[in-house]
């Protein structure tokens, strides 16, 4: 499928945020904490990239079924990702790991729709970033 440039960059730039929200998250220490709010900030900024490129895809624009699929994906994600920041500020995260990992369980499941969908309908594969 031949998504454009720049929609390719948002994905790119969004699974790379991703791989390092959630490789920071399985470690966090008081001293991290800082650095895991700065990557919560930046993987909601790549979810509004991601959602202006899918809107402004010539491929998808010109099947409506699909960008109608991504932009579902997408804001299911989005939405799960916001209901756990709500329910986990970092400080809370920091002081029970072990119930942050078993709440982000729903958002992994989330994160795995869309990008499983982003594999078989784009061709693009997270993996490779």
């Amino acid at each position: 499928m031949p998504i454009g440039a720049e929609l390719e960059a948002a994905l790119r730039a969004f699974a790379q945020t991703e791989r390092e929200i959630v490789t920071l998250g399985e470690r966090l220490t008081p001293e991290t904490t800082t650095d895991f709010a700065l990557l919560r900030r930046d993987l909601a900024l790549c979810f509004a990239r991601v959602g202006a490129a899918l809107e402004s895809d010539p491929f998808l624009k010109a099947d409506a079924a699909l960008l109608t699929q991504a932009t579902r994906l997408l804001s299911a994600f989005r939405t799960q990702n916001a209901i756990n920041q709500a329910d986990w500020p970092v400080i809370r995260v920091r002081d029970d790991m072990a119930g942050y990992r078993q709440a982000v369980k729903q958002l992994v499941g989330r994160s795995d729709e869309f990008w499983q969908w982003i594999g078989q309908a784009l061709d693009f594969d997270r993996r490779q970033v």
